[in-house]
C-alpha cells in the first residue's frame, strides 16, 4: 500500500525528509561546550565543524540532483534516510575531532539527496495551484528543521549523555526510511540514445530559468543567514540583555517563517503573481531590516521588526521556491534544478558569515541595511518574469 501520488499525506511525508535533514544544521549548536570539554574544540574549529556540513552540497548538489532524476525520487529519499540513520549512529562511536569532521562532511550528502528528491517528487506528482501550494508548504522545512535540531540536542547538552541527540536523530531517520516505503513512485528518467555517463549531469547550470531562481534563493540566504548570524550579539548589545537570551528569542520566533510560507500559499492560490508578491515583500524586508538594526530602536519595536522580518523571510522563500516548477520545461525532472538551488544556497553560506561579521566588528549598522536593500533589488532584477526565462 502506498499513498496516492499528489495527495497531501504523500506531500507531508515528503516534507518530513527535508525537515529531519535540516535538523542536521542546528543539532550541534547546543553542544558547543560539550565539544570543547570532551574534544578540546575551539570556537574557530567548532565553526568549521558547523560549516563542514555544507561542503558536499556546495560542490555536488546539482550533480546529485541530476542523478536523482535518473534513479527516482522515492529511492533517493529512502537512501538518504538510511544514510542519516547510519551516520548518526556512527557519531555515537566517534572519539576524535577528525572523525567528527569526516562524519559531518558525509552528513552533507543526506542534504543533497533530501533537498533534491523531495521537491522533485512534489513537483512531479502535483499540478496547477496545488503544486504552488505544495511547494510553498515545502519551503518551510528549514525553520522547522532548525528548531527540531535544537530540540534534539538541547536536553542532552552538558550531561554525560551529550550524544543523546545523535541517537534520537538516528532513530528518527530509521523510522522515516521505513515510512518512505509509503511514498508514491516516480519512474526513473532514462534515455533512449547512447550518451556518456556524465551527459546531462550539469544541465541545470545551462537552464536560465532554474539558474535565476537559484540565484534569487541564494540572495535570500545572504540576507536571512546573515541576519541570524549577527542578530543575537547586536540585539543583546542594543537592549542590554544576554546573548543567550537573544539567541533563545531568535530560535523561538524563527517559526514565524512557517506562517509566512502559509500566507504565501494562500496568496498564490488567489492568483497573485510571484513577482508582484516579491515586490511587496521587498518593501517589508527593507523596512523591517532597517528597524531591526537602527541604533536606539525601542525593544518593543525591535521585537515587532524581528517578527515582520521573519514573516517576510518565510513568505519570500516560499514565493521563490514555489516558482521553480514554473521555469522548468519538464516539472517531472525537477531534481537537478532543486539540486542547483541547494548548491547555490550552500555556496552562499560560505561567504555570508564573514561578510556580516566583518560589518558587525566595524559597528557598521548602515552596512547591514545596505546589504539587505542591495540583495532585495538584485532579487527583483534577477527573478524571471516569464516562464522558462
Amino acid at each position: 500500500m502506498r499513498f496516492t501520488a499528489g495527495g497531501w499525506p504523500a506531500i507531508v511525508l515528503t516534507y518530513f525528509f527535508g525537515a529531519l535533514s535540516s535538523a542536521s544544521l542546528s543539532k550541534l549548536i547546543p553542544l558547543q561546550t560539550d565539544y570543547a570539554q570532551h574534544l578540546g574544540v575551539t570556537p574557530a574549529s567548532f565553526g568549521l565543524l558547523l560549516a563542514a556540513l555544507t561542503l558536499a552540497p556546495a560542490l555536488f548538489a546539482s550533480v546529485g540532483g541530476s542523478l536523482c532524476d535518473r534513479f527516482g525520487s522515492r529511492a533517493t529519499l529512502i537512501s538518504a534516510a538510511l544514510c542519516g540513520a547510519v551516520i548518526n549512529g556512527l557519531y555515537l562511536w566517534a572519539e576524535s575531532l577528525p572523525a567528527f569532521y569526516a562524519l559531518r562532511v558525509l552528513e552533507g550528502c543526506i542534504l543533497i539527496g533530501a533537498y533534491s528528491a523531495a521537491p522533485a517528487l512534489i513537483m512531479a506528482t502535483t499540478s496547477g495551484r496545488k503544486r504552488g501550494q505544495a511547494m510553498a508548504f515545502w519551503s518551510t522545512y528549514t525553520p522547522v528543521g532548525i528548531s527540531a535540531g535544537l530540540l534534539l540536542s538541547s536536553e542532552f547538552a552538558g550531561t554525560t549523555q551529550w550524544r543523546g541527540g545523535y541517537a534520537l536523530h538516528c532513530g528518527l531517520f530509521a523510522a522515516l526510511a521505513i515510512a518512505g516505503l509509503l511514498l508514491p513512485d516516480r519512474p526513473s528518467q532514462t534515455t533512449t540514445t547512447a550518451r556518456p555517463a556524465t551527459a546531462g549531469l550539469f544541465e541545470a547550470w545551462r537552464q536560465r530559468g532554474p539558474l535565476r531562481i537559484a540565484v534569487c534563493f541564494g540572495l535570500l540566504v545572504v540576507m536571512g543567514f546573515g541576519v541570524s548570524t549577527v542578530f543575537p550579539t547586536w540585539y543583546a548589545h542594543q537592549q542590554g540583555i544576554t546573548i543567550g537570551h537573544a539567541s533563545s528569542l531568535l530560535a523561538t520566533t524563527n517559526l514565524i517563517m512557517v506562517l509566512g510560507g502559509v500566507l504565501t500559499a494562500f496568496a498564490l492560490s488567489r492568483g497573485i503573481a510571484p513577482l508582484r508578491l516579491l515586490t511587496g515583500l521587498s518593501v517589508l524586508g527593507i523596512v523591517a531590516g532597517s528597524a531591526l538594526f537602527w541604533p536606539g530602536t525601542p525593544q518593543a519595536l525591535g521585537l515587532v521588526a524581528l517578527g515582520l522580518w521573519l514573516l517576510g523571510s518565510g513568505a519570500s522563500t516560499a514565493a521563490i521556491t514555489s516558482s521553480l516548477p514554473l521555469v522548468l520545461s519538464d516539472p517531472s525532472r525537477g531534481a537537478a534544478a532543486a539540486g542547483l538551488l541547494s548548491q547555490i544556497a550552500a555556496l552562499s553560506t560560505f561567504f555570508t558569515p564573514q561578510l556580516w561579521l566583518t560589518l558587525a566588528a566595524a559597528g557598521a549598522w548602515q552596512g547591514f541595511i545596505a546589504v539587505i536593500a542591495i540583495c532585495w533589488l538584485l532579487t527583483l532584477w534577477v527573478f524571471p518574469v516569464r516562464q522558462h526565462d
